[in-house]
């Protein structure tokens, strides 16, 4: 499989007393968007529905985009737009995150399924009786962006753009991880 362009978001919040940056990088099928005002349509898409997944302490402060098969980028944008989710009780402490999981219609040399994998950070989390679990609302708003994703896709102004893997594999499906995980933020 070719090569595919990426998006990558970087976020801000608070971990620890010092605002830290943490990314998601999507990769995705369609071609690269044609110029700066294709991939800034394309960016501020991905913008407005990845800040309805965030608390408003997560604010999202830049995008970068990349033409397939390189890490020079052709594109940045600088952002300062908070999260909407309305879920603020119980946030999660810095190194704790959420679990995007897609499937794809990859296979490895061993046949096993290929996943691609997001992680969410300074999330809220269900209640204190459930402190391992993700809130309600939050996993169904991580759901809705997944599923935009690998259904309608992002749009450029001409063209719509799914997620993918690196090297080109469809997504077929999306999974919200209901319990919460770890990812260890650089000290």
């Amino acid at each position: 499989m070719a090569a595919t362009p990426s998006i990558k978001v970087t976020k801000s919040f608070t971990y620890r007393g010092v605002t830290r940056q943490f990314s998601n990088r999507y990769h995705f099928n369609g071609g690269t968007p044609a110029d700066t005002a294709h991939w800034t349509t394309f960016s501020d898409a991905v913008v407005t529905a990845e800040k309805a997944i965030h608390r408003s302490g997560v604010t999202i402060v830049k995008t970068t985009g990349y033409a397939a098969g390189s890490e020079v980028p052709v594109f940045t944008k600088t952002y300062s737009t908070a999260g909407t989710l309305a879920a603020q009780a119980l946030v999660t402490p810095g190194d704790v995150a959420a679990l995007i999981r897609y499937s794809t219609s990859a296979r490895t040399s061993k046949n096993h399924p290929v996943y691609l994998f997001n992680y969410y950070h300074s999330v809220a989390q269900d209640s204190s009786a459930t402190p391992d679990t993700l809130n309600t609302a939050a996993a169904a708003a991580m759901a809705t962006y997944g599923g935009t994703w690998i259904g309608a896709g992002f749009s450029d102004g001409t063209t719509s753009y799914n997620r993918a893997g690196p090297n080109g594999a469809t997504t077929t499906g999306v999974f919200v991880e209901p319990l919460l995980t770890h990812r260890d933020l650089p000290r």
